[in-house]
């Protein structure tokens, strides 16, 4: 099977240098450390339903995600997973895909597969990998859909597209925004597009519950979009009885549990500010901004990947290595922020490995 170069692949790193996986402290993964409220009580649910199909039609799912996200549900299509509503969109699409780099591999992949042309575009890595709407304008052209992960994995940036949306409006073209990360920005009533699902066809929106909830095994993502067109040729790819009854149980949870969401989104603004100033002072690392549960770091002296089997073989603690990104060179890494306690291990070590390999 071939190794598609994603993170949380601790299985596989344990594996391959002896260790024990339960042992390890995975912070390549970009997951809430944090549960929902009252899960045992879905799962008994789920194990319930399990004995019969799920609605084809997702009838109740589609109506909990349409109130969490304040949109109709005729304006929801579910997946299994966010990744498989990348795919049923790419496969719904004819034309050019541009693509913002670095970013999420799967977009390319699953356009390529389904026989886009990719056009490549990139952040502005000179500004921090900002976003540049001067240099979208300029290549207007060379492009029929942009596709954009927003806030930016692996950068961690938001960024406010609502000028980029009617640019994209104003020339009919479609704009995909990968939104899996919004719900930890502090901004995020700003910032989201969700908003505009109602009053622009020419936009798409791709959630999740895999991160901010904290369960990437539950596979439960979902697509936001007023255009009619659009989702049937989704539906019409879609294959019947996707999301399973597990998934289905915990969403009729975890989306109501408003106290836990405020929790998840106070905790991270107080941690990230904590974290960033911390790795801040560390020599030898360069310390991308963020405004998620993840950072984009750039280790001087060695490469990501002779760093990621250090801290591996020493200490235990996975990172994801970034450089296979594309626009990234071999000195990336990317981190996630945890819990207060595993946040300090994570620091001592970077400290301990880096400014005793430079002698500083």
């Amino acid at each position: 099977m071939k190794h598609l170069g994603h993170g949380a692949d601790g299985m596989q790193m344990a594996r391959r240098y002896g260790k024990d996986p339960t042992a390890l402290l995975d912070f390549s993964a970009n997951i809430n450390p944090y549960l929902p409220e009252k899960l045992e009580e879905a799962v008994l649910e789920g194990l319930k339903q399990s004995r019969h199909y799920p609605d084809s039609c997702y009838s109740e799912l589609r109506e909990q995600l349409a109130q969490y996200c304040q949109v109709e549900p005729t304006q929801v299509i579910p997946g299994n997973g966010a990744t498989e509503v990348i795919y049923l969109l790419m496969k719904s699409l004819k034309g050019r895909l541009g693509i913002l780099n670095p970013t999420f591999s799967e977009y390319e992949r699953s356009a390529r597969l389904s026989g886009l042309e990719v056009y490549d575009l990139y952040w502005d890595k000179e500004a921090d990998f900002a976003f540049n709407l001067e240099e979208i304008k300029a290549h207007l052209e060379d492009f029929d859909f942009l596709f954009l992960c927003n806030p930016n994995n692996p950068t961690g940036r938001v960024e406010d597209l609502q000028a980029l949306l009617s640019l994209l409006e104003e020339r009919g073209k479609l704009l995909i925004v990968d939104e899996t990360f919004m719900e930890f920005v502090e901004e995020e009533e700003r910032v989201s597009l969700v908003k505009k699902i109602a009053t622009s066809k020419q936009l798409i929106i791709i959630k999740a519950a895999t991160k901010f909830f904290g369960m990437p095994g539950l596979r439960l993502g979902y697509a936001l979009t007023s255009n009619k067109a659009l989702m049937e040729r989704m539906y019409s790819y879609k294959e019947p009885w996707s999301i399973n009854s597990f998934a289905e149980a915990i969403a009729k949870v975890i989306f109501q549990q408003k106290a836990y969401q405020a929790r998840s989104k106070a905790y991270y603004q107080v941690e990230r500010r904590r974290i960033l100033g911390q790795l801040s002072q560390i020599q030898g690392l360069k310390v991308y901004p963020t405004a998620t549960n993840f950072i984009l770091l750039r280790i001087q002296e060695e490469t990501a990947a002779c760093f990621k089997e250090k801290l591996l073989v020493k200490h235990n603690l996975l990172i994801r290595d970034a450089s296979n990104f594309k626009g990234l060179d071999p000195h990336f890494i990317r981190v996630a922020i945890k819990t207060p306690e595993e946040n300090d291990i994570l620091v001592r070590f970077l400290k301990e490995e880096l400014e005793g390999s430079t002698h500083l």
